[in-house]
């Protein structure tokens, strides 16, 4: 019996090992301020000074999995949904040019990352658009960039 719970340990541990990364890209949303002339003013991914939303990069290999979800900073009660992942330019890094929302929410965009480099780049970038709403205030766009590299 005691052999059979290691070995079940052992497989449960290199099965976790073997699962990529999960990463959570949080939108953050003056919802009471932003407008279409004032997206990059009002809406942010946290990202240190300097760094604009367009030049905003997540770092993920081949497996992980990205959880995109918005909040509101000044509104508890407002809405920010984000509503599509789409590919504007460079690798499509999801194997997809466009995710969506899951089916009962439209709250968070959820992918996987299913390519990487070759032998011969340390790197990939895929520019993407993600598109996203706020309560009463209409649906606006950002595009940030995913950067993959090799496992």
């Amino acid at each position: 019996m005691k052999t059979t719970n290691q070995i079940l340990i052992v497989l449960a541990v290199m099965s976790l090992m073997s699962c990529g990364q999960l990463h959570v890209v949080t939108l953050y949303v003056d919802t009471t301020q932003i407008d279409q002339s004032s997206i990059d003013q009002h809406a942010s991914f946290g990202q240190p000074a300097g760094i604009s939303n367009q030049d905003f990069k997540t770092n993920v290999r081949k497996g992980d999995r990205i959880i995109w979800q918005g909040v509101s900073i000044s509104n508890p009660s407002d809405e920010v949904k984000i509503t599509a992942i789409d590919h504007v330019s460079g690798a499509i890094i999801y194997a997809q040019k466009s995710l969506k929302g899951r089916k009962g929410s439209d709250e968070l965009v959820v992918g996987t990352v299913k390519i990487g480099p070759g032998k011969l780049e340390q790197y990939i970038e895929e520019k993407y658009s993600l598109d996203f709403t706020v309560t009463n205030k209409g649906t606006f766009q950002i595009d940030p960039v995913m950067r993959a590299y090799r496992k």
